[in-house]
């Protein structure tokens, strides 16, 4: 089976799509890593064929060869897109086995808000002990929670936040709603933050859902659900302002930084993203790959230079429905969640399910 690429996408006012014909077809083939989980949300790899995933009504899971395994079970605020939700390791894994996970929780006054928790994860029977919160209060609601967490190559955690549905906390440098989070292993502010004693490395975002960093120039990148189509792919700097709710799209302001790409008038929903590396899709190495909901597809974005913005292709376009998550495995394979039963898609034979692609 062939996946194409190359097809042509409109981007509005940032890019013009260039097509790129030196890679017409990756030949690849897909198999089930596992199935009937509820609105994975977050894949971790293990190695040796085993992840460690978290699902949104509040189950951390152990996937392998053996099956499904319960690692531990959270008290959360499973409503609308809160729950649990981002997971990460320590960067010293497996010589430090903590495990990072981004939950919503009921306040005492039962609104809805969002943590940053750790606990330790035993390598032996694979269970969640001396678990402890880092970090509270982090605005949440119904719609708008963030929620990917993960450690950068500087060894520090990043954390996306979503505006809580009030889109004036993202420019509120007093609020932690509609950022990007910068913290040590131990929930701490780096001193290095652009804020004195404050976890905010950028703001004014709407509600992020992916970060990776380039494997070559270590730029950090994001995707942000925009209102309305007008998503977006952002460069993060520190300090910067990525402008909601004040600016959407290209602004063309010097006081907001634009986005390097946006959906223009089409709505992608894009959540997890992941750059290529190994040596599985050599074709593909240094794209970023962004799961989206709305859109039902993987979208790869090709970079020359480093950072210069290429082409944008669309894989796997209504194939398996709404996706959640994209990662690179240990041998250099692609996984991906699908998320058809988080109350906005439509549940298939198996749903959810984790899969792997590699190539034919």
């Amino acid at each position: 089976m062939a996946l194409l690429a190359g097809l042509g996408l409109a981007i509005g006012r940032v890019i013009n799509l260039l097509r790129k014909e030196g890679v017409d077809a990756v030949e690849f083939k897909t198999s089930i890593v596992a199935s009937d989980l509820e609105v994975p949300w977050s894949i971790t790899p293990l190695g040796g064929r085993r992840y460690l995933v978290t699902e949104r009504p509040g189950r951390l899971v152990l996937i392998s060869p053996s099956g499904k395994k319960l690692v531990a079970s959270f008290d959360v605020a499973s409503v609308g897109e809160a729950g649990l939700l981002g997971l990460a390791l320590h960067p010293d894994f497996p010589k430090k086995t903590w495990v990072y996970l981004y939950a919503s929780y009921f306040d005492s006054a039962g609104q809805i808000k969002n943590k940053l928790i750790k606990g330790r994860l035993d390598p032996l029977t694979f269970r969640l002990s001396e678990v402890k919160t880092l970090i509270e209060d982090i605005p949440g609601a119904y719609i708008h929670n963030g929620g990917r967490i993960r450690f950068g190559p500087d060894g520090m955690l990043y954390i996306t936040t979503g505006d809580a549905a009030k889109p004036l906390l993202s420019q509120d440098l007093s609020s932690l709603g509609g950022k990007i989070l910068r913290v040590d292993d131990d929930g701490k502010p780096s001193p290095d933050n652009p804020f004195p004693n404050s976890p905010i490395w950028s703001y004014g975002h709407r509600n992020p859902q992916g970060i990776d960093w380039h494997p070559d120039s270590g730029v950090m990148v994001t995707t942000e659900h925009g209102p309305v189509g007008h998503d977006e792919v952002n460069v993060i700097v520190k300090g910067g302002n990525y402008g909601w709710p004040l600016a959407v799209g290209k602004a063309d302001r010097g006081e907001f930084i634009d986005p390097i790409i946006e959906s223009g008038g089409d709505t992608w929903a894009p959540s997890g993203a992941s750059f290529v590396h190994g040596d599985a899709f050599p074709e593909l190495r240094s794209w970023l790959l962004i799961a989206c909901l709305r859109g039902s597809m993987i979208l790869g974005v090709e970079f020359v230079n480093q950072m210069k913005v290429f082409g944008i292709h669309m894989f796997f376009k209504n194939v398996f429905g709404r996706l959640r998550d994209v990662v690179i495995d240990e041998d250099g394979g692609i996984l991906i969640s699908t998320s058809n039963r988080d109350g906005r898609g439509n549940p298939r034979d198996g749903d959810d399910k984790i899969l792997k692609i590699v190539p034919a």
